[in-house]
């Protein structure tokens, strides 16, 4: 546990460290991407610990999180020991969340296969007059006004549920010797009222918002004193803060939406030559024979992309089609956004059309996380500035 520090400096070049019970206590490294149990634990929360050390969001030299999910990805490799844990803790998953974790989602990694790219691939004038639209960069800037941003924000906090006092949490513990060593195992938990005679003392609220937000500070007292919930900072003063931040956070980005504007960046583009370095894995079974694309395959996520593929790939008026690699992102205020489908058309006239469309989500894009609907809004305008026609579609049908 010696040197922490210089261990997480990129300039180490040490990538794997062995530790034998820094996963359940004292590590605070988010960039962990590897797990390798070699003992066979039988505690449910050590098990826990174990595999939240590596959930966590990993953090980039810059600082920043990174929600790249090629980058962002945890492999256990476990022991048997593991097999009822991981179904249980899938099915917990599943009630809290509704995402299931049936045979389409869980994958045996030797069942991969690397897509190929087709010869001549980097000759076909069809692909080099669509690659030529769609692979330059782009930087955006953001508008907006600021007295939008305090109406907005008011106006959610203001509406927010009621702020409750805050209550102690008591749990009793008692030490267990096994093999393995020490354990913990929870024997009672309850709560209690706080007791105070003025009540809470009153943090930075503006310093806690800012440091969360960036937004001057004039800005923020407004909001705070215009929502008329300022009193509720002496019932709990953490969660009236919470609540101000995701407020304030909501009524931002659906501005930053609204006043996002891309422009291309000269000289600064994707190299065709990454379709060769940045080989493509996929799993056999989301894997789609294809005619009309640079690959002999493409993968699918989706019953939706499957069924668009398949369509596309059989239509006369669409001279080609690709699915967009990984590597192939825009930035957005709210992360990176990796696009679908890039197509060149026929239209009745015989003009040719270049069009990027997406396909992620459910069939409909309301019904998609706000987050990540508002990446795709955002993402797709990245094309209007390169003059590419984009759209959200459900399938092959609309384009």
């Amino acid at each position: 546990m010696k040197d922490k520090e210089r261990l997480l400096d990129p300039n180490v070049p040490l990538r794997f460290i062995f530790s034998h019970s820094a996963l359940r206590e004292g590590w605070d490294n988010p960039n962990v991407f590897q797990i390798c149990t070699l003992n066979e634990t039988k505690s449910e929360l050590k098990k826990r610990q174990e595999i939240g050390r590596g959930m966590r969001l990993p953090v980039q030299v810059s600082g920043e999180r990174c929600f790249d999910t090629d980058v962002n990805r945890l492999t256990v490799i476990a022991n048997e020991a593991y097999e009822d844990f991981a179904r249980a803790l899938q099915k917990e998953i599943s009630d809290e969340t509704g995402v299931e974790f049936g045979k389409e989602r869980i994958k045996n990694r030797r069942k991969r296969q690397t897509i190929q790219l087709k010869k001549g691939w980097n000759a076909d004038p069809e692909f080099l007059a669509l690659w030529e639209r769609i692979k330059h960069r782009t930087r955006y800037r953001v508008e907006f006004d600021t007295d939008d941003l305090v109406a907005r924000s008011k106006q959610l906090l203001a509406a927010s549920p009621a702020v409750v006092e805050p209550k102690l949490r008591v749990s009793k513990a008692q030490v267990e010797m096994s093999r393995e060593g020490l354990d913990t195992v929870l024997v009672r938990t309850g709560e209690a009222e706080m007791a105070r005679d003025e009540g809470p003392l009153v943090p930075d609220l503006i310093g806690h918002l800012q440091r969360g937000l960036e937004l001057r500070r004039s800005t923020l007292a407004r909001i705070l004193i215009e929502s008329g919930r300022l009193s509720d900072v002496r019932v709990n003063p953490q969660e009236f803060i919470a609540r101000a931040q995701t407020a304030t956070r909501q009524a931002l980005d659906e501005l930053l939406i609204q006043g996002i504007k891309y422009e291309k960046v000269a000289g600064d583009e994707y190299e065709m030559v990454l379709f060769e370095n940045k080989e493509i894995e996929g799993y056999l079974d989301r894997m789609l024979e294809v005619d009309n694309s640079i690959t002999n395959l493409v993968e699918y996520d989706s019953n939706i992309e499957r069924q668009f593929a398949e369509s596309i790939d059989k239509r006369d008026d669409i001279k080609l089609f690709l699915k967009l690699p990984s590597w192939f992102t825009v930035d957005t205020p709210i992360g990176s956004y990796n696009p679908d489908w890039a197509l060149v058309k026929e239209d009745d006239d015989g003009v040719r059309l270049y069009l990027v469309r997406e396909t992620k989500g459910t069939t409909d894009l309301t019904k998609l996380r706000q987050s990540e609907r508002d990446k795709i809004v955002c993402g797709l305008r990245h094309f209007d500035a390169l003059g590419v026609d984009y759209a959200h579609v459900k399938s092959a049908a609309e384009v």
